[in-house]
C-alpha cells in the first residue's frame, strides 16, 4: 500500500469545503502548486530537448533565474503549455484518430502529424499515439456502462473524455 498523508495533513481545512454543494472551493496557492507538481513530476522530461527547443528558458537558466529547465517547467513551464520532451507521435495512428488533421496535410496547411501535434494538436487535447488503456480497470473506475463493453469503445471514451478529464488509462505503476 501506498503511504498517503491524510487529507488534514496534505490539505488543512481544505476537506471541510468538499462538506458543502458549492461548485467551487477555495485553494491556497502553495496547495494547488504542490498538487500541480506531484502530478508533473511522474511525467517524462528531457533537460537537454526543453533548453534546446525553448531558449527563452536556456537564457533563464544561464542567468540564474531558474536553477533548471526542469524546475522551470515544474513552477511555469506546464501551465505555459509547453512540453516537457519531445513527444513519440504514431503518425498512423494519429491522422486514423484524427481525420481533420489527415485532410489538413492533403491540403499543406501541415506537413506531418508530429508537426501537427506540436504546433497544435497538444494544446487542442489530442493525443500523439494510441494510449494503452487497461478496458477493465477503465470500465470500473470511469465509465457507468456493463462490464463487457467493446474495447473500441472504452478507447474512444479515453481519447475524446477521459485523457482530457484527467482520467488514467491504467493502474499507476
Amino acid at each position: 500500500m501506498v503511504n498517503i498523508p491524510h487529507p488534514r495533513v496534505a490539505f488543512g481545512d481544505l476537506p471541510d469545503q468538499f462538506k458543502t454543494d458549492a461548485d467551487e472551493v477555495r485553494l491556497p496557492r502553495k496547495i494547488l502548486t504542490g498538487l500541480l507538481d506531484l502530478y508533473i513530476s511522474s511525467w517524462d522530461f528531457d533537460e537537454d530537448w526543453y533548453l534546446t527547443t525553448y531558449p527563452d528558458i536556456a537564457a533563464a537558466v544561464s542567468s540564474t533565474r531558474f536553477p533548471s529547465g526542469w524546475a522551470h517547467f515544474r513552477a511555469v513551464g506546464y501551465l505555459e503549455g509547453r512540453l516537457g520532451s519531445r513527444p513519440i507521435v504514431d503518425s498512423e495512428w494519429y491522422l486514423e484518430t484524427y481525420p481533420d488533421v489527415a485532410q489538413a496535410m492533403l491540403e499543406g496547411k501541415v506537413t506531418s502529424a508530429a508537426e501537427h501535434f506540436e504546433n497544435f494538436g497538444y494544446a487542442e487535447g489530442r493525443l500523439p499515439s494510441k494510449p494503452g488503456v487497461d478496458t477493465k480497470w477503465y470500465v470500473r473506475r470511469y465509465m457507468c456502462v456493463p462490464q463487457d463493453v467493446e474495447e473500441k469503445h472504452v478507447h474512444d471514451d479515453f481519447v475524446r473524455r477521459g485523457y482530457r478529464g484527467l482520467a488514467l488509462p491504467a493502474p499507476p505503476r
